[in-house]
């Protein structure tokens, strides 16, 4: 069965309609987080490493692994953001997937998952989604990710409206607006956007989803039931806001 995440993949119009305006829109600087993978992977010496990227977006990130040596393949559940990932990293190996059901066998250094594993709402969904990123990695393989972190998720949930405009091309414009509340245990999101282009009609759409950040003991206890080791858990790496968590786990080998 198709998981919530790997739908809105398809329908949230952030990924789908308006995938142009992604990299516009998000504007966390990449540079943070390849830095943090990188330095991460060198100290257990995987410098050069094969990575996958799980949830790779538009391939920001991926980009900067490649240009610090790795091997990187690509993986996401939207195929206008992964066309652009594939147009951004031409020598990586790409595939259209749920990251529930994803099956790649175990061939990866480093695993890497950058908020996608918030989508994830129920706990079969969370398992299911841990499994596939521990099940890609070799023995001593390592996994990294940037999830949601509960408290500082909560305090930020505000229910304020916040909108911004990008401008596209071709004289288009996109106006976004997003508003975030909190309810048992989940974050809800309702997001509108306007695109005007020269000549034609404004065309507005709207979408709600939810979000389950991660507790600390969440994350140890799913990636434990994996077979993974926690080794670091940290702020998050290149995050403007504190409510983002870096978690660093590695495969244990079969040697124990």
């Amino acid at each position: 069965m198709e998981s919530a995440s790997a739908r809105a993949g398809s329908e949230r119009p952030f990924y789908a309609l308006h995938a142009e305006a992604y990299d516009l829109l998000i504007t966390d600087p990449a540079g943070p987080w390849v830095d943090a993978v990188h330095e991460t992977l060198a100290g257990f010496a995987l410098s050069p490493a094969s990575i996958l990227d799980a949830g790779c977006g538009t391939g920001r990130h991926a980009a900067g692994l490649i240009a610090r040596g790795h091997r990187v393949d690509l993986v996401d559940a939207s195929a206008a953001l992964l066309t652009q990932a594939a147009s951004r990293c031409p020598t990586a190996r790409t595939t259209l997937a749920d990251l529930c059901t994803m099956e790649v066998r175990p061939a990866y250094d480093a695993v890497t998952c950058r908020g996608v594993l918030n989508d994830m709402t129920t706990d079969e969904e969370r398992a299911s989604a841990v499994r596939s990123l521990a099940g890609s990695l070799v023995p001593d393989g390592v996994l990294l990710l940037d999830v949601r972190e509960r408290r500082g998720s909560r305090q930020r949930a505000d229910g304020v409206t916040r909108s911004r405009q990008v401008d596209l091309a071709a004289g288009g414009r996109l106006t976004f607006a997003g508003r975030t509340t909190w309810s048992r245990g989940l974050l809800h999101v309702e997001e509108t956007y306007e695109l005007t282009r020269p000549a034609a009609p404004a065309q507005r759409s709207r979408y709600r989803f939810t979000m389950r950040p991660w507790t600390e003991p969440e994350l140890r206890a799913a990636l434990r039931e994996c077979g993974l080791r926690i080794v670091r858990v940290a702020a998050g790496a290149g995050r403007r806001t504190p409510d983002r968590l870096f978690v660093v786990a590695r495969q244990l080998s079969s040697s124990g």
